[in-house]
């Protein structure tokens, strides 16, 4: 399974802006709405909530959007696959082993504490969870690669550790419940 660079993937989401609008960055302690904004891509078949508090800019593709919170990101991406997309629990465990593999080969400074398969949206996906360190930070992160149709969903969670630890079951969980896709993500013309 080919796959694009996750550390470049991951830093060009933690360096990235948000946007025209500026908002300042709230104080490290400051918990995120428990309200949520719904933000709809049918261009790729994305629906997800995400806390009202949170900074959204849409992305250049294969991205979707980018959303901040003070030093979190969370970031979808959506990407057509040509290959096989797994079918079975088999073929999802052995797509676990190459990703885990292809992680860990593109940074370095990748730790993973857990790679697992699970069902989300309705769908076969993988989640990794780790740290590594991007621009000198060090940096926890949840990554959810979701297979449906012709695409792969992924959504990435990075924060420092602190807030990492507190956004992470708030935040993260209810993205992961509220995610709805189609699996039809047209092909990028180049």
């Amino acid at each position: 399974m080919r796959r694009r660079p996750l550390a470049l993937a991951l830093l060009l989401v933690a360096l990235a802006g948000c946007g025209n609008e500026r908002r300042p960055a709230p104080p490290l302690d400051a918990d995120p709405s428990t309200d949520a904004q719904t933000l709809r891509y049918p261009r790729v078949g994305l629906t997800v909530d995400v806390s009202a508090s949170f900074s959204i800019a849409d992305a250049e593709r294969p991205g979707v959007f980018r959303a901040s919170f003070g030093a979190a990101t969370v970031a979808a991406f959506a990407y057509r696959r040509r290959e096989e997309l797994p079918r079975t629990d088999r073929a999802l465990e052995e797509a676990a082993k190459r990703l885990r593999k292809a992680a860990r080969e593109r940074s370095p400074s990748l730790t993973l504490d857990r790679v697992r398969t699970l069902r989300v949206a309705g769908a076969r996906a993988i989640e990794l969870l780790g740290s590594q360190t991007l621009s000198q930070t060090r940096l926890r992160t949840r990554s959810l690669h979701v297979f449906k149709g012709r695409g792969e969903y992924v959504i990435e969670l990075l924060a420092p550790p602190r807030e990492f630890r507190r956004l992470d079951p708030r935040v993260f969980a209810g993205v992961r419940e509220t995610l709805e896709i189609t699996g039809e993500v047209p092909r990028i013309e180049r």
